[in-house]
């Protein structure tokens, strides 16, 4: 009966599984400090895997894998090389239900557990590694790859005519928050190996590793998205930087780098059902090519946004046989002769190029710039006078979030916080966001209520956002304390356009009020509320069932992986009166409720009155629109959409633009591959 309570309480995410003895693995020293605040040190007893790199540790960390998952604790790795000689297999499990289920047009007779992986490297002294010992088997021949690390999530879908799964397939779509941190991965040697696969949904990330991949296969097989995304990884060597498939999820690479690969920095191994959008990215591989799309069948298409690429002279940025949907912006190239094969020759290979625009589709694509059709490439592009800064463009794009390593952390328990779910900690927080700009926030569930103001640089932040939630997180509200939403806490920041406060990688319970214009929120769900001088980076925001408004924004602000759907107000979400906004892919879903009445089949997005918007490709399940559009602009001005397509294309239109009395339309039936509103002159070659 305890343990059906704890599930219980994980589904609903009110309560995180409490750090207590008769809760841990045999040996497991219960007053261990890492212990006490989440994590579970693979180092110690009974796993004892070897820091040294002498003695093989691939069952201690596959054992302390699976027991941080089965209860909820974070694997934490100290700093150190670890040799592994298999694959450690992270698997999120099923169980059998006592009654059938029916999602997604597929009978369940087994679900996922709420267990979540959760590993994470030490940030004192180097990066800890885990390295493919030169002794390992069956990763050496590159006609049969095999994975190193593989995160995954067990198919909980019915095997066709079985009450079972198909035991072993990968299943991405419910692959939820999952998240692999500052771990470095050695595969050097290995000709047929892969260095981590992660196709991770809402909630998960990849981010601060470097995956060392000389004489290997590739350094990634697809990567994390929707609600999530893929952050600062660097892939040295390798054939591949990545390999992408199928099953990739709304693949975002942000801030990462390709160096030295051999064949190409990306591969698509099969065709794809979406595009992969690389944003502030660097890509210097040894060869000639960066993007291989040489696959028989049209992939859904590759986007890259502030990018730098470095080729050898007479390369191409994407190789391919037949026409392809592409889309580059303000991305730097040297050495490439053409953006793909046989489209339009850049000028000067030999010195920087900056490419400010740059666009093709596939027969089924539509380019539709200030209302009129372009089927012929789009090209805009000038010489780039010096070498552009790496550097900058990383840093605009993606910064390292704080560790409770850092010397100027605090823990909020040090200042009384319980984080027990029933003890108040409101007065605890309070202290400890006047003490300090990084403030930790341990494994547990903490009651607040009010609300609870941020200074103009403190970042608050937790292990990860299924293991530590603040806010009311109880039960029982208390009316008398509610907001105006209806919510009984608030987390508020300070009105300022250079404030720079952060969270991430917790759960917030309540509402955010976010007035600071230059700071970070990183997978801390709420309600999410920009006003004011409200701007900065937000990564992974989802909006689930609840409208997502943007209304009177001027500051920068960008989404990186933004994630709407199953919102029963039309339009689901709303870009309003606002200026100076990216996104960078859009997941949606819309009509996708599958029951009388549900009310969800909503236009996914609205953009009116406003100016210097960009969304890089907004994808997702949308079905049953009617009339409605998939997104809707309105007497708006310099609007870019980029690789717009639902999967299930029908009567309603991708695509709605009014404009005074000018209306523009783009059906389902077509990607739209750019649309372009803008009032400056602008003449595409």
């Amino acid at each position: 009966m305890i343990m059906k309570i704890v599930l219980l309480c994980l589904c609903i995410g009110i309560i995180a599984i409490p750090v207590v003895a008769n809760n841990l693995p045999v040996g497991v020293n219960a007053s261990d400090p890492l212990l006490q605040i989440g994590c579970l040190d693979v180092t110690k007893t009974p796993y004892k895997a070897d820091p040294r790199g002498a003695t093989d540790s691939t069952q201690a960390i596959q054992r302390a894998v699976n027991d941080a998952r089965d209860r909820g604790l974070a694997c934490f790795f100290p700093e150190g090389t670890y040799l592994i000689s298999d694959t450690i297999s992270c698997e999120q499990q099923v169980r059998k239900l006592e009654r059938p289920r029916n999602t997604d047009r597929h009978t369940q007779h087994y679900w996922d557990l709420p267990h979540r992986i959760i590993m994470i490297g030490s940030t004192k002294g180097k990066r800890p590694i885990l390295k493919l010992s030169k002794d390992a088997k069956e990763f050496d021949d590159p006609a049969k790859p095999k994975i190193a690390i593989w995160i995954w999530a067990q198919t909980r879908d019915d095997a066709p005519g079985k009450d079972e799964p198909e035991w072993g397939k990968e299943q991405p779509n419910i692959s939820f928050n999952h998240i692999f941190k500052g771990i470095n991965i050695d595969v050097r040697g290995h000709a047929g190996a892969i260095g981590i696969r992660h196709s991770g949904s809402q909630g998960s990330t990849l981010q601060d590793c470097t995956i060392c991949a000389e004489g290997a296969y590739a350094g990634m097989s697809n990567c994390c998205g929707q609600g999530g995304g893929t952050h600062n990884i660097k892939v040295v060597g390798g054939q591949y930087g990545i390999i992408i498939d199928r099953s990739s999820r709304f693949p975002l690479l942000n801030a990462c780098i390709f160096q030295g690969q051999t064949e190409g920095a990306v591969k698509y191994v099969e065709k794809t059902q979406m595009p992969t959008l690389f944003v502030g990215c660097l890509m210097e591989p040894a060869g000639k090519v960066a993007i291989d799309l040489t696959r028989n069948s049209p992939q859904a298409g590759i986007s890259m946004v502030d990018c730098v690429l470095a080729l050898s002279q007479g390369g191409v940025v994407c190789r391919t046989n037949q026409d392809e949907n592409i889309y580059l912006e303000k991305t730097y190239v040297r050495g490439a002769q053409s953006v793909r094969n046989d489209g339009p020759r850049i000028p000067a290979p030999e010195v920087w190029t900056c490419i400010e625009r740059y666009s093709s589709q596939t027969a089924l694509g539509v380019q539709l710039l200030n209302g009129t059709e372009f089927s012929s490439e789009i090209v805009e592009w000038k010489n780039q006078l010096s070498e552009p800064s790496y550097e900058a463009i990383h840093r605009h794009h993606y910064y390292r979030t704080p560790s409770f390593e850092d010397d100027d952390a605090v823990n909020v328990k040090s200042f009384g916080a319980k984080g027990d779910g029933i003890a108040d900690d409101t007065e605890a927080f309070e202290r400890a966001v006047s003490a300090s700009d990084k403030v930790f926030v341990p494994k547990g569930s903490y009651k607040l209520l009010g609300t609870l103001r941020l200074r103009s640089n403190i970042h608050l932040f937790g292990l990860s956002r299924t293991l530590t939630m603040i806010g009311d997180v109880s039960s029982q509200r208390n009316p008398s304390r509610q907001n105006s939403q209806g919510e009984s806490f608030t987390l508020a920041t300070v009105d300022e356009a250079d404030a720079r406060p952060g969270l991430s990688f917790l759960s917030v319970r309540g509402r955010i009020d976010w007035k600071s214009g230059q700071g970070t929120c990183m997978l801390a769900p709420g309600t999410l509320a920009i006003s004011g001088h409200g701007g900065g980076r937000f990564y992974g925001v989802m909006a689930m069932g609840r409208p997502f408004i943007l209304e009177g924004i001027r500051q920068p602000t960008s989404f990186y992986a933004l994630n709407v759907e199953r919102v029963t107000t039309d339009p689901q979400s709303q870009i309003r009166n606002c200026s100076h906004v990216r996104v960078y892919f859009f997941k949606v879903e819309a009509g996708t409720l599958n029951r009388p009445n549900a009310g969800d089949a909503n236009t996914p997005c609205r953009i009116s009155d406003s100016q210097d918007i960009r969304v890089y490709c907004m994808y997702g399940v949308v079905r049953n629109l009617g009339n409605r559009p998939m997104i809707e602009i309105v007497n708006s001005d310099d609007v870019t959409v980029a690789q717009l397509k639902t999967f299930s294309p029908s009567g309603f239109p991708h695509l709605i633009e009014m404009n005074g009395l000018e209306e523009n339309e783009i059906p389902s039936s077509k990607t739209c591959a750019l649309f372009v509103r803008d009032s400056q002159p602008w003449n595409p070659q």
